[in-house]
C-alpha cells in the first residue's frame, strides 16, 4: 500500500464526517458511503435471521417437550449472533468513508480496529463496478481496484452508482495519464 505523507488537495468537495467520527484514524474529510448500505446488509443477512430463528424456536420446543435444557445453549448463541448483527450493522456501515485525493484514494473502515487504505492512482491496474440484485434495486454499487500488489486491492462497497462510475473513470483517467508520464 502506497501511503502519501502530505495531503493532496482534493478534487471533489468532501462532505462532512459522521457524528462521532471526531478521534477516529483517518477521519477527517472522508465522504460516508451511503445509508442505503445498512438496508442492503439487513436484506442480504434475512437468510441468516430466519435460520437463527429456526434455531432458537427448535431449541425452545426440545426444551419444553423432552427436558433437554442443555438446548438452551445454541438458542442463546444463536440469539447474540443473530442480535450483534442487527444492533452493529448500522455503526459498521457508518464507520466505512472513503476520499479522492490528486494523488490517491483513500479508503477507511472498522470500528474497533480501524483500519485505513490508501493506493496511489499510479499503482491502480484495474478498476471494476459489481452490483448485485439487493444493491442494483438499492441503487448501489461496489467499487474494485486491484493493484500489482495483493495486498493493496481495495474494495469500497455502498456507493451510490454514480459515485462509483465517476470513481471509476477518474482512476481510470488518472492511471492513463501517469502512464503516459511515464
Amino acid at each position: 500500500m502506497d501511503v502519501m505523507s502530505t495531503p493532496s488537495p482534493d478534487p471533489a468537495p468532501a462532505l462532512a464526517a459522521p457524528p462521532g467520527a471526531g478521534g477516529r484514524l483517518g477521519a477527517e474529510g472522508l465522504r460516508p458511503v451511503s445509508e442505503a448500505l445498512i438496508r442492503a446488509r439487513y436484506l442480504a443477512g434475512l437468510i441468516g435471521y430466519a435460520l437463527a430463528l429456526i434455531v432458537i424456536a427448535g431449541c425452545v420446543v426440545l426444551w419444553a417437550w423432552l427436558g433437554w435444557w442443555w438446548t438452551v445453549f445454541p438458542a442463546l448463541l444463536a440469539l447474540i449472533l443473530a442480535l450483534q448483527s442487527l444492533l452493529l450493522t448500522p455503526r459498521r456501515v457508518r464507520a466505512l468513508g472513503y476520499l479522492d485525493r490528486e494523488d490517491d484514494l483513500v479508503f477507511a473502515s472498522g470500528i474497533m480496529f480501524r483500519s485505513v487504505s490508501t493506493v496511489a492512482f499510479a499503482r491502480v491496474q484495474s478498476v471494476e463496478v459489481h452490483e448485485g440484485p439487493i444493491e442494483r434495486s438499492l441503487g448501489l454499487a461496489t467499487l474494485s481496484v486491484s493493484t500489482a500488489s495483493a495486498e493493496a486491492d481495495l474494495t469500497i462497497p455502498g456507493l451510490p452508482r454514480e459515485e462509483a462510475e465517476r470513481l471509476r473513470a477518474l482512476l481510470a483517467r488518472r492511471g492513463v495519464e501517469t502512464m503516459a508520464a511515464l
